[in-house]
């Protein structure tokens, strides 16, 4: 495998550690290979089919991290605890190329793969990471808040300017589903026909990325807003916060297309959440 390919991955297994999201074996993370990022020493296996063909992803090499790893092990075992994936031509079946030594993909590998080809699709192939992770603040929110896609992302991008500059592609709420369940899959991938992120209730974020540090930073600003509102919740109450207009006027500056439907630019109050 590229080495630097691989210290970056190790880089983003430790942080996701390190902030607590990807606790035991917690997590997932799968990424579509670039031709200089495929391993250099393949080892095929055998063919295994998919439940449903994925014409959109033939012949595509993806890494993926196993079921049932510790995320923080990563780069410590790396053949063990992640490996490399190949379709075939017509996206019926896959093989191992690489690693995954001692185990097989993710339980939410299908999901993945679905979710891989919607944001292919939908964002002209530059998007290629797609990161699952259980960052605290953003669960806890479902416990809390009667919640929809639109509220989870005004609540988020009003509480601090790198929310819509960071994710303005704001981001899905979908009920809770049985995880690894094709239910859960393809909700996921309704979603993803319009969004980047993508909030599972009680359970965590599903984001798709042009690279790992894009999708670790988008759930790293979600959180960072959702532990904003939290903080000013203890310190008495969320009074003030950005106005829609204001977000709109931060997106506009820095070139970018917030999320249709989600901001009302009336000029009108700065309401209390």
């Amino acid at each position: 495998m590229n080495e630097a390919f691989l210290q970056n991955l190790f880089r983003i297994a430790e942080a996701l550690s390190q902030a607590g999201w990807a606790e035991a074996n917690a997590g997932n993370i799968s990424i579509r290979l670039r031709r200089e990022e495929a391993p250099t020493d393949p080892a095929p296996g055998p063919w295994q089919p998919l439940a449903i063909a994925i014409p959109a992803l033939a012949g595509e090499q993806f890494l993926v991290t196993a079921k049932g790893c510790q995320i923080r092990n990563i780069p410590h075992f790396p053949r063990r605890d992640c490996g490399v994936l190949e379709l075939n031509g017509d996206g019926t079946a896959y093989r191992v190329v690489w690693g995954l030594e001692r185990s097989v993909p993710t339980s939410e590998f299908f999901a993945h793969l679905l979710s891989h080809a919607v944001r292919k699709e939908r964002s002209g192939g530059t998007e290629r990471v797609i990161l699952h992770t259980h960052p605290v603040t953003l669960v806890a929110l479902c416990h809390v808040m009667e919640l929809d896609s639109a509220k989870l992302t005004r609540l988020l991008w009003s509480m601090h300017p790198e929310g819509v500059a960071l994710f303005p592609g704001g981001i899905a709420y979908l009920p809770f589903a049985l995880p690894g369940s094709r239910e859960i899959s393809a909700m996921t991938c309704e979603a993803f026909q319009k969004f980047s992120m993508v909030l599972w209730e009680y359970h965590g974020v599903f984001a798709s990325g042009r690279d790992l540090d894009h999708a670790f930073g988008m759930v790293q600003a979600a959180e960072k807003c959702a532990n904003i509102y939290k903080t000013a919740r203890a310190l008495g109450g969320v009074t003030r916060t950005l106005r829609d207009d204001d977000i709109a006027a931060i997106a506009g500056f820095l070139g970018l297309t917030p999320a249709p439907g989600i901001l009302h630019l009336s000029g009108g109050t700065n309401h209390a959440l």
